[in-house]
């Protein structure tokens, strides 16, 4: 039998545009259960479906184990040519209806949590007023994470912190954000050192939060002692832990927006000797450079972060992206 090179213009030939959603959704969810429900069929007619698209395809697709369903090497190969059918697919449907090509289809982007505190409402708000036919998902993570899933294609967008370049995902540089000590006020101080946070009770981020590794790297240089009383990969709790006195944390401004009005209130104190920083980059999947509604939504984050940093709604930044 004569083997064919995964290509997109292969994959839209050798099955339908519903066997490529199907697919891209169990891949996505890592679960055939999970992706008929949210599909709204029959767990068995679903599997049907994988199991004639392996035949057409002579391979196999997905395999089966403990932490779900995963792609096979060909599983992925396949997974990123679909994500690519599938866009060119949805903005070809909207160009036709509209009579010119215009950004739309569906776009994903990931927000590390303490980052979503402060952006996710703009720009759910920006993309429904400047993208309508855009369909926007907004999905909260780990920066790692969510780094990881945009090169994997499984995100086409995503904001990470002190992220490298990797194969298949482009970085812009957008800010530099200062980390500060987080808690109830301490009396008359309006800054503190690193060896004054030392003698504190601290809660922070577990690992692989970028705060934390920051943190545990400005102690060990310091050669000081880090008192520890619990970590947590959850904000809220974090700010919840701190606003009744159990200790203090370190985090970005961005991390307190919301938590305006607290009684008694949060405040954040700079660290005065020591520059605790992390750098926020836009990452994108590079086969998500070939759709205008991805584009659309990567260009209009990028306007509405400048904007925030450089109008004083996103505080504790320096812009970088130019």
């Amino acid at each position: 039998m004569i083997r064919y090179p995964i290509t997109s213009s292969y994959v839209a030939c050798a099955m339908d545009i519903r066997q490529l959603r199907y697919f891209t959704r169990i891949v996505e969810l890592e679960s055939i259960t999970a992706a008929a429900d949210a599909l709204h069929i029959a767990q068995p007619s679903l599997s049907q479906q994988v199991a004639k698209l392996e035949s057409e395809l002579d391979t196999k697709l997905l395999v089966r184990g403990p932490a779900g369903v995963q792609p096979t090497h060909t599983g992925s190969i396949l997974y990123r040519h679909a994500k690519m059918v599938i866009r060119q697919m949805d903005e070809a449907r909207a160009a036709v209806e509209h009579g010119r090509d215009i950004p739309s289809g569906h776009v994903s982007i990931g927000l590390p949590t303490s980052t979503s505190r402060v952006l996710a409402m703009p720009l759910i708000e920006a993309v429904a007023q400047h993208l309508p036919q855009v369909t926007f998902e907004l999905v909260e993570g780990s920066s790692l994470g969510l780094a990881e899933s945009v090169a994997t294609q499984r995100l086409e967008l995503a904001i990470a912190m002190n992220v490298q370049p990797q194969p298949r995902m482009q970085v812009v540089p957008l800010l530099e954000e200062q980390l500060m000590l987080v808690g109830q006020a301490l009396p008359g101080q309006d800054a503190v050192t690193l060896a004054e946070v030392a003698a504190l009770p601290l809660l922070l981020p577990s690992f692989p939060n970028s705060v934390r590794v920051t943190v545990d790297r400005a102690f060990a240089d310091a050669a000081l002692p880090l008192r520890l009383v619990a970590e947590t990969s959850a904000v809220s709790i974090l700010l919840s832990s701190v606003q009744r006195g159990h200790g203090w944390t370190i985090l970005p401004w961005s991390a307190l927006a919301g938590a305006e009005g607290l009684n008694p209130p949060i405040v954040g104190t700079p660290i005065a000797d020591r520059e605790l920083k992390r750098r926020i980059s836009l990452c994108m999947s590079t086969s998500a450079q070939s759709s205008l509604a991805c584009m659309a939504v990567q260009r209009l984050t990028f306007e509405l972060v400048r904007d925030m940093a450089q109008d004083g709604r996103w505080k504790g930044v320096t812009w970088l992206g130019g």
